[in-house]
């Protein structure tokens, strides 16, 4: 254990302009320089509790309009039942399965939407977190409300008690079906979840044992999805009512039992504290400080709202070691570029097609797992896909995804796919008056500093100020929007700009 126990406040005499920016990096998905003002005016401890403090509205986010249950039992039997009269059910199937793509697409449309306009940007980026770490995918759960409701859960629960987070995940269709809680039955219990929720969820590996996982196993049993309302139900003939040890602990133990055992384990703490820190501070977090944060986490009893609290007021948080050392994930840089650059977020075709190229797919991750984040989320072809897509939300030019022709190749039909999808992602060029006003458009400098002030936490160093003011100065005195917005692109074509 750390000698100390709590972290260091921030003086007040270092809360300035580029902490409040720090701030709304990394506890949201940036702000504008009038965002950054009015958080700095605001004094410190104000602005960390409008962000952990959001009202109880801001939870009750209207879901997409496809986003309530279906009957899926009466869905399959009427598929089965084209089969059985054999009628072309394969039909029947497509038509499902491009209902179900084309709500994952609307699903990730919206969450974004929540990222870039909603009114509580740490309750979203809390909301990512959690779905990072109860990693979840709909390649196998095949149900975008199933999606939705997770998405939902984790969003009630985002700065609540991880027990009941905990709990509520493990009743949750999504995680059921994902790791097969399901069909664990009291003759033959399945261990995916059981395992999971140690070695992913909340202790971490080394801290339980294979005995563990087997009772933990057994305590499972009897969890259920109810296909027509596409609930939780409990099947008490289908649990295990023998008696069970795990940790030291013996008895017919349940799953709440065993989520009870876990939470109060010393290691449960330092994985969540760890993950915690990785996710808002850096990348590497030193062991004294995960110790600190574990310890804060015991003392809140396990409450995120007010752990949160204290890392964002933290002089740790904001060290010269911290700001502006981490990169920027997939969905951090499409949400926060959109911002800065006053601009509507990509469409949802052209948004999906960027996570897919940066590593970062909502409601998609590679593995129960979840990202691996930091400098996994840069390599040469995401670097390059990232300027790329930067001059896409910057001058309108579509970027296609991935195997479909850019033009007609031996014959109409991939071009025509191709040709629509283009359609749905093509956009107007941003508007640069919004950015750079008329007034200093003929002071290269000027325009400069207000556009650095605007799309970099620090102030890049003279090198770089001076290459964007000698590209000004070769374009003459006349400023066009069209040049504005090569000055824009350039600019976010250069490493500092990945970086938050």
């Amino acid at each position: 254990m750390s000698s100390i126990n709590m972290l260091t406040p921030l003086p007040d005499s270092k809360w300035n302009d580029a902490t409040a920016a720090h701030l709304l990096n990394r506890a949201g998905f940036g702000g504008t320089p009038a965002e950054v003002e009015r958080t700095r005016q605001k004094g410190l401890t104000a602005a960390v509790r409008d962000l952990v403090e959001a009202k109880s509205y801001a939870a009750n986010v209207p879901p997409p309009a496809w986003a309530r249950p279906r009957n899926i039992q009466a869905q399959r039997m009427a598929i089965k039942a084209a089969r059985d009269r054999g009628e072309n059910f394969r039909n029947k199937v497509r038509q499902v399965k491009m209902m179900e793509g084309d709500e994952i697409v609307d699903l990730r449309r919206w969450w974004l939407d929540r990222m870039l306009n909603g009114p509580a940007p740490l309750l979203e980026k809390m909301t990512l977190f959690w779905h990072g770490h109860f990693a979840t995918s709909i390649q196998k759960v095949r149900d975008a409300y199933w999606m939705w409701l997770q998405n939902d859960t984790l969003r009630r629960n985002a700065f609540g008690n991880f027990s009941v987070l905990v709990k509520k995940i493990s009743r949750d269709p999504a995680m059921m079906i994902y790791l097969d809680l399901q069909q664990s039955r009291q003759e033959r219990p399945n261990e995916n979840w059981a395992r999971e929720l140690m070695e992913l969820f909340t202790v971490g590996i080394g801290n339980y044992t294979e005995q563990d996982i087997r009772e933990s196993a057994r305590a499972f049993t009897g969890y259920r999805i109810d296909m027509t309302t596409q609930q939780f139900r409990f099947a008490p003939f289908q649990q295990d009512h023998g008696t069970k040890t795990f940790m030291g602990k013996t008895g017919n133990l349940n799953g709440d039992d065993i989520i009870d055992v876990l939470v109060r384990k010393p290691a449960c703490a330092e994985f969540i504290g760890r993950k915690l820190w990785r996710f808002f501070v850096e990348d590497d977090p030193r062991k004294e400080i995960v110790d600190v944060v574990a310890e804060r986490i015991r003392a809140h009893n396990l409450e995120m709202r007010p752990v949160l609290r204290e890392i964002f007021t933290s002089a740790e948080f904001y060290s010269d070691r911290v700001m502006g050392g981490q990169i920027k994930s997939p969905v951090q840089f499409i949400v926060q570029t959109s911002k800065l650059l006053d601009a509507a977020p990509p469409s949802p075709v052209a948004a999906q097609n960027a996570m897919r190229q940066t590593g970062q797919i909502l409601f998609a991750p590679p593995n129960v797992k979840g990202w691996d984040g930091g400098k996994e989320w840069i390599s040469t072809s995401t670097l390059l896909f990232r300027y790329n897509f930067a001059n896409y939300l910057i001058n309108g030019d579509a970027i296609l995804p991935p195997n479909i022709p850019q033009r007609r190749q031996g014959g109409d039909a991939g071009f025509g796919r191709a040709a629509q999808i283009a359609q749905q992602i093509r956009r107007d060029p941003i508007d640069v008056g919004k950015l750079v006003p008329t007034d200093v458009r003929n002071n290269p400098r000027d325009v400069v500093d207000l556009l650095v002030k605007r799309f970099f936490q620090a102030r890049p160093g003279h090198k770089e100020i001076d290459t964007f003011v000698k590209f000004l100065e070769t374009r003459g005195p006349d400023t066009t929007d069209a040049t504005l917005r090569e000055l824009v692109h350039l600019m976010m074509s250069t490493p500092q700009f990945q970086l938050a």
